[in-house]
């Protein structure tokens, strides 16, 4: 018995990890077979990172937090040690801990690495995150508090999405032209669903598979402050297009019970065009009665002007055209196409096919966007994406020019967010 103790305990020294040493309360990064430019990538997070020596060989780097001297700095290697693995010098201590040897920027540390229930390897965040990765590839494993915090509007709904309750954060950096970027743990009531496809040359476009109950979720994180500004942002946007007489919770949430997708795009003039889609059981009704709430809002009342005896005298005449607004219907590609257009104050236009409706505040984008959908079904997600960083000035702090993540992130990019068990799973990449 003592014989196979001492085998079975010899093994599990042997294929001790930095993570089975590394202590789950402050360990707030575990970077993996990462080489030295993916390590000062996340420097502004992480300053201390800036202390690391060069070395030409990928590494595993990890930063624990303590009470008594702030961050660490801590390198593991296992032998035969390849020359600059290991940072030496007095700024930094050395021991052997089981097969592995470690560097730390404090030898207080050590006293803290000990394989135990308590490392982060044991946790559920540790265990969950690490699935994907592949031995030889980098990956990172970050407590979620290193990421910056905003109160921006656009941060508020970024984090709402794609990080509400999140503890820890797992990210391959490095899958071919792309990244992913896993959360634990997942909401337990958001689950993929198919959602409407892309619509082409659009600069933004966001689908979710419950947007009015993400719409909710929202508000009830915003302060009341924010709140306030939500609603006069909505309240505006909408009095523009339809007046005083519509209802952004009674005539358009209805409309966002199942999966919907919001693009902007850009007209030939250049003027920025909203478009939505979705699907509800009474679409054709609602969306017939927003054309006449539109209509209604608008006026059709035409100054006329004229001038006499060489501009001595000018008169003008305020008069009815009905020729100021017009209503038309035609079928495009299976949809029933409805266009209500003001000659100065803007149009609404939508498309219905049964259940499944399209609305726009360009016609010929919509139109455009009807004979351009794709026919099959969209991604099946919680959430999917599209984003032009160099034309939209309010992107989230996730994907400004600061931020680790977006200095691989391409300028024009797609998103998907997905859900496996208990992990959300971020994928970003280049748009197609």
């Amino acid at each position: 018995m003592s014989v196979t103790t001492l085998i079975v305990t010899s093994l599990k020294t042997y294929t001790l990890t930095p993570a089975d040493l590394l202590p789950a309360q402050g360990t707030i990064a575990l970077f993996s077979f990462a080489d030295d430019a993916l390590l000062r990538q996340y420097a502004p997070w992480l300053p201390i990172l800036k202390d690391l020596p060069h070395a030409e060989i990928p590494r595993t780097v990890a930063v624990v937090d303590t009470p008594q001297t702030g961050k660490v700095l801590i390198v593991f290697a296992r032998r035969p040690v390849i020359a600059d693995a290991l940072p030496s010098g007095p700024l930094w201590a050395q021991r052997e801990v089981g097969p592995l040897l470690v560097a730390a920027s404090s030898p207080e540390i050590f006293t803290d690495l000990d394989a135990s229930a308590n490392s982060i390897g044991s946790s559920q965040a540790f265990t969950l995150l690490s699935r994907s990765a592949t031995e030889g590839q980098p990956w990172i494993f970050i407590d979620r508090f290193l990421l910056p915090h905003s109160d921006s509007l656009t941060d508020v709904i970024t984090e709402n999405i794609f990080l509400r309750d999140a503890t820890h954060l797992g990210i391959l950096p490095r899958i071919g032209s792309g990244m992913v970027i896993r959360v634990f743990p997942a909401n337990t009531q958001r689950r993929s669903l198919p959602l409407p496809p892309v619509i082409n040359n659009s600069t933004f476009s966001l689908a979710l598979a419950r947007p009015e109950s993400a719409f909710g979720d929202l508000y009830a994180t915003l302060s009341t402050d924010r709140q306030a500004m939500l609603d006069t942002n909505i309240l505006t946007f909408f009095a523009s297009s339809f007046g005083d007489d519509v209802s952004f919770t009674y005539d358009f949430l209805p409309l966002l019970m199942r999966p919907a997708r919001f693009s902007i795009a850009h007209n030939a003039s250049g003027s920025t065009v909203l478009l939505m889609q979705g699907s509800a059981s009474d679409a054709a009704d609602r969306i017939t009665h927003l054309h006449e709430v539109f209509r209604g809002s608008k006026t059709i009342a035409r100054t006329v002007t004229r001038v006499f005896e060489k501009g001595r005298y000018t008169f003008r005449n305020v008069r009815d055209d009905e020729h100021m607004l017009t209503d038309e219907e035609a079928s495009v590609s299976g949809m029933q196409l409805r266009k209500t257009m003001h000659a100065i104050q803007g149009e609404f236009c939508s498309a219905v096919q049964g259940e499944e409706f399209m609305m726009a505040t360009d016609c010929e984008a919509l139109e455009r966007a009807i004979l351009e959908r794709p026919q099959e079904p969209g991604t099946s997600a919680i959430a999917t994406g599209t984003l032009t960083r160099g034309i939209l000035s309010a992107i989230p702090s996730l994907l400004s020019p600061t931020s680790p993540l977006a200095s691989s992130a391409p300028d024009s990019l797609e998103w998907a967010l997905s859900r496996q068990g208990d992990i959300l799973t971020l994928t970003i990449f280049p748009r197609r």
